[in-house]
C-alpha cells in the first residue's frame, strides 16, 4: 500500500472543554515525529477539507487509503515500513496488530482517534503499556442530545402513522388535520425520566428546560447531588426511574453491568401511550421484550440503536406504526465532521508541544466504551 504526502491542515482557533486531561508525553526532539494518517479517502474529505502543508515543520506526514486495504498483514507491513509515532484513525483504519503492539521497539506512541469508540481501533495492551489514546470526548454530545429530542417530539406526534393513514373518515370523524385520530401529545410538563447521566443526558436536559419537561434520572455511581445540580430529581433504582416516567430516554454507557438492564419488567412500569428512546446501546435493552411491546402497540417507541447493526429486514420491529427506526445517526451530523478533525488535529498540536490533552482515553473509558 503506497504512502502519500500528506500535509496537515491547520487547528482550530475554536475552544473546547477538557475533560481532566493529564499532561501529554513530550515528544523527544532528537527524531522527527512521523504522523500517519490511516483513512479513507471520503473520510479524510470529510475530516479535512482544507490542508496547509507549513502547519508543523517538525513533522513528516503521510496517508493510506485504510479503506482499500485487503489483508491484514498488509496493514502490518506498513506500520513496521513508515514507523509513525502518531496514528490518526477513523472508522474504517484496521485495529493495530498483536506484532506490532508486543514490538517495544515500534515507535508508534500515540493514537489520535477522530471518532467516539477506541475498541474497533486499538488494543486495550496499547493503553496499559502506556500509550496515548484521545478521541473526540465529548464533541458531539450536543447532536446526539438533538436527536433525543426530535424522537422524543416525532414519538409524541406519532409522526410513524403521518403518511400511512389514508385520507376518509375514521370513525365518523376526518383523519385531514384531525388530533385526535393521530393521537398527537404534548412534550410541555411531560415526566422525563434518563438512564445514564453523562454528557449526552446531560445536554439533553438543557433542551427540555424549555418544555418545562419535569426530569429525572438514574445512572449507577453518579452522586445524587450531581444530578441535584443539574436541575434533576436523583433515583434511587431504575425501577424508579421507569415507574416515574411518561418518557424515558436511554443514554447510559454499555458496561458489563448496564447490558440487559432494562428488561421486560421495566419497560411494563411506563403507562400506556408512554415514549421509550434509545440513543445509547442496542444490547442495554432486551430487544426481545421490546419487540412484544411493540408488537402490542402499548409504548411509543424509537430507537438509534440496535442489538444487530443495520436492523435486519425481517425484524419484528419494523413496519410498526408506533416504532420509530433511526439508523444510527445521532451524531455527529454531516456538518460537524470538519470539527471532529479540527479537534483531532489540535490534539496532535497539544501532544507536539507537550502541552494538556483533551478527552484521553484511559483504561477506565476504555472498559466503559463499546
Amino acid at each position: 500500500m503506497a504512502l502519500q504526502s500528506a500535509p496537515m491542515p491547520q487547528p482550530s482557533p475554536h475552544s473546547f472543554a477538557a475533560a481532566s486531561p493529564p499532561p501529554a508525553p513530550r515528544p523527544s526532539k532528537r527524531s522527527k515525529q512521523r504522523i500517519l494518517f490511516a483513512l479513507s479517502e471520503s473520510e479524510r474529505d470529510r475530516l479535512f477539507p482544507s490542508f496547509d502543508a507549513g502547519l508543523l515543520s517538525t513533522t513528516q506526514c503521510a496517508w493510506v487509503d485504510a479503506g482499500a486495504m485487503q489483508t491484514a498483514m498488509e496493514w502490518e507491513l506498513l506500520l513496521r515500513e513508515y514507523k509513525p509515532t502518531m496514528l490518526v484513525s477513523w472508522w474504517t483504519t484496521p485495529a493495530i496488530p498483536q506484532a506490532i503492539l508486543a514490538d517495544d521497539a515500534h515507535p508508534l506512541r500515540y493514537i489520535c482517534h477522530a471518532g467516539g469508540s477506541v475498541k474497533g481501533v486499538v488494543p486495550r495492551e496499547f493503553i496499559a503499556k502506556g500509550g496515548l489514546v484521545t478521541n473526540w470526548g465529548s464533541l458531539i454530545s450536543h447532536t446526539v442530545a438533538e436527536h433525543a429530542l426530535l424522537l422524543i417530539l416525532a414519538s409524541l406526534r406519532n409522526m410513524r402513522s403521518w403518511d400511512s393513514t389514508p385520507s376518509f373518515a375514521v370513525n365518523g370523524e376526518k383523519n385531514w388535520g384531525n388530533p385526535s385520530v393521530f393521537g398527537t401529545m404534548s412534550l410541555r410538563g411531560r415526566r422525563v425520566g434518563i438512564h445514564g447521566f453523562g454528557s449526552i443526558a446531560r445536554e439533553l436536559v438543557q433542551l427540555l428546560k424549555p418544555f418545562e419537561a419535569r426530569c429525572s434520572a438514574y445512572s449507577e455511581n453518579v452522586p445524587a447531588d450531581f444530578m441535584t445540580r443539574h436541575g434533576v430529581v436523583p433515583c434511587w433504582d431504575l425501577k424508579e426511574l421507569f415507574s416515574r416516567s411518561e418518557i424515558l430516554v436511554e443514554c447510559e454507557a454499555l458496561t458489563p453491568r448496564s447490558e440487559g438492564s432494562v428488561t421486560a419488567e421495566l419497560l411494563h412500569m411506563l403507562p400506556d401511550e408512554a415514549v421509550f428512546v434509545n440513543v445509547a446501546r442496542g444490547r442495554i435493552v432486551d430487544e426481545r421484550a421490546l419487540e412484544r411491546i411493540v408488537a402490542a402497540g402499548r409504548l411509543r417507541v424509537a430507537a438509534d440503536v440496535f442489538q444487530i447493526e443495520p436492523l435486519p429486514d425481517d425484524s419484528p420491529l419494523r413496519n410498526q406504526r408506533n416504532m420509530i427506526i433511526s439508523p444510527h445517526i445521532g451524531g455527529p451530523t454531516y456538518d460537524w465532521y470538519p470539527r471532529c478533525g479540527e479537534f483531532a488535529i489540535a490534539n496532535i498540536a497539544r501532544y507536539l508541544s507537550g502541552d494538556m490533552m483533551e478527552s484521553v482515553v484511559t483504561l477506565e473509558i476504555y472498559d466503559q466504551s463499546t
